[in-house]
């Protein structure tokens, strides 16, 4: 029992680390995205965006409060805006369903996590429909995370199966099929958690998942 609950502890403890959620999905935002001009330019699928004059307009809006959360603003400005250009917040209530309304539900849900409201944040994720792949993947991990916190594991883990299913990459596959089997070890379900483990091992040998993935195997075996 008391091995047991160690490793449900240890499995807590990295779900739920310390690591910053709005530095960690940021960065994520910035590598998954990487020509987020490209996404608003329309090239991901919104070919609505040359003809539809709101998601123009939704370019022109945003890009004041998107710089300000690319630099790490701490007052508020990227959610709130100021009396010069609107935030992420109103962006996201005017804009939605266009390419600028998209980065700002996504902004927004990362500091919403950052703040602890995880039903705040599950809120604006649920209006962030990206076309790109990745970012779509990391939207469902995000969800993942937010139900976690909420202690609602079965929903935690489905939203990290689905982001590691959803078109394998070296990315976003071992980095949700660790975050599922550190869930499945919180459900003591350690048969699970050793599929989701050896996956990483076996097929994503090259991840910086795969450096220490014996340690979790060796701690569900």
């Amino acid at each position: 029992m008391a091995k047991n609950d160690n490793i449900k502890t240890e499995a807590k403890d990295e779900l739920t680390g310390t690591e910053s959620f709005f530095d960690k999905y940021k960065n994520y935002f910035f590598i998954g995205g990487g020509a987020i001009v490209v996404i608003v330019l329309g090239i991901f699928g919104y070919q609505k965006f040359v003809s539809e004059p709101k998601a123009i307009e939704s370019q022109e809006v945003y890009w004041n409060a998107f710089y300000d959360y690319q630099e790490g603003d701490t007052t508020g400005a990227a959610y709130d805006g100021t009396e010069n250009y609107d935030g992420f917040e109103s962006i996201a209530e005017d804009y939605d369903g266009t390419p600028g309304g998209e980065i700002a539900n996504y902004g927004m849900a990362t500091h919403l996590m950052e703040d602890g409201d995880w039903d705040g944040a599950l809120e604006y994720l649920d209006n962030c429909d990206f076309e790109d792949v990745m970012l779509g993947t990391l939207v469902l991990g995000m969800k993942g995370d937010c139900y976690v916190e909420k202690g609602e594991l079965d929903q935690a883990v489905e939203y990290f199966e689905e982001a590691a299913e959803r078109e394998a990459n070296e990315f976003t596959t071992p980095m949700f099929l660790k975050k599922a089997g550190l869930v499945y070890e919180e459900q003591d379900n350690y048969e699970a958690a050793t599929k989701s483990y050896e996956k990483i091992k076996k097929e994503w040998s090259a991840s910086k998942e795969a450096a220490d993935i014996d340690k979790y195997l060796a701690r569900v075996q």
